[in-house]
């Protein structure tokens, strides 16, 4: 028993030196973290905020007053927005995105998290990026405007 705890350990301390393997880990973990928090609302609500206004603001945007509201009604809009994220890059830290949209993950009136989303910094891109700035996931322009439109209307 005392080779396999031994074993272990150097397996552990060897592989936690390395810069992919710590790379993978905290890519487990994040992803892990998203999808529990996606996993877990019952409400997703998107604001939208005039970017000549946010003056290159990263995040705290919620002490502005949103142009526009915009809430999930159903489930299966929930799971629409899960969708957007098929084939999306996951980065690690982004210094100084430009906030437009403030994403807001709830249960029920409990807050899971909040995200932000540049949309100036990509021509056909957006970055969704965690509110600490520690990773972010990059997606297709089209698919943020489609899914915006879905719950709008």
């Amino acid at each position: 028993m005392k080779k396999y705890f031994v074993l272990f350990l150097v397996l552990f301390t060897i592989l936690s030196c390395s810069k992919k393997t710590q790379n993978t880990i905290e890519n487990i973990f994040d992803n892990f973290s998203f999808n529990t928090t996606l996993s877990n609302s019952s409400e997703i609500i998107i604001k939208v905020y005039d970017s000549t206004i946010t003056h290159n603001r990263s995040g705290n945007l919620e002490s502005l007053v949103p142009l526009k509201e915009c809430k999930t009604k159903t489930n299966q809009q929930i799971q629409d927005f899960k969708n957007i994220f098929e084939n999306a890059e996951k980065t690690g830290y982004c210094c100084c995105p430009v906030s437009s949209y403030s994403i807001l993950f709830l249960n029920k009136k409990d807050t899971l998290d909040l995200f932000y989303v540049d949309t100036l910094e990509f021509k056909n891109k957006v970055r969704i990026f965690e509110g600490s700035f520690q990773y972010s996931y990059i997606i297709e322009k089209q698919k943020w405007e489609n899914y915006l439109s879905e719950i709008e209307n």
